[in-house]
């Protein structure tokens, strides 16, 4: 009788013990939408939510936060910038990455890297539509039609730049 009872509670403990473990705890998964904002309406992506928001969805779903959690991510199709918040609010995205290609940048009429393209990023709030942070990667001009290595790059560093950003949500 004794030695049921001590094996009841080894069986106990060992239970208690594996149920708070930090390998059995699941962290809920932080759900955001991907979107590749279209420069024109008449601008027509195959596949419809463009190259750049499937080669980062490719790279962002592999992620996991610091926290442990995995990214729960939404590929919405390629908008025009002034659609984007409407779909967002009618799926209810609680964070969005919209991205944006450039051919150079721009600033005070003068380029700041007159040898680059560019890709943009911003993350922002779904509810508020506030920027919560920005980033971009850089083509040179050459690659007006990036070479696959290029694009993986380059997509790769808009990876990193997204999860550090990620990583600062509350």
């Amino acid at each position: 009788m004794l030695k049921a009872v001590m094996c009841r509670r080894s069986a106990a403990f060992v239970f208690v013990l594996l149920a708070g473990s930090p390998l059995l705890a699941q962290h809920a998964p932080l759900s955001l939408c991907l979107v590749q904002t279209r420069p024109y309406g008449s601008t027509q992506y195959d596949p419809p939510a463009g190259p750049w928001a499937i080669e980062m969805y490719d790279l962002l779903s592999a992620q996991k936060l610091r926290s442990g959690a995995p990214l729960q991510i939404t590929v919405l199709a390629a908008e025009i910038e002034e659609e984007v918040p409407t779909e967002v609010r009618d799926l209810r995205c609680p964070y969005v990455i919209q991205l944006r290609y450039h051919g150079g940048i721009w600033h005070g009429g003068r380029s700041l890297d007159a040898e680059s393209d560019s890709v943009l990023f911003t993350l922002w709030n779904g509810a508020t539509g506030k920027a919560i942070a920005n980033g971009a990667s850089l083509l040179p001009v050459e690659d007006r039609h990036p070479s696959k290595a290029a694009f993986t790059a380059a997509c790769a560093n808009l990876t990193q730049q997204i999860m550090k950003s990620l990583n600062k949500l509350p």
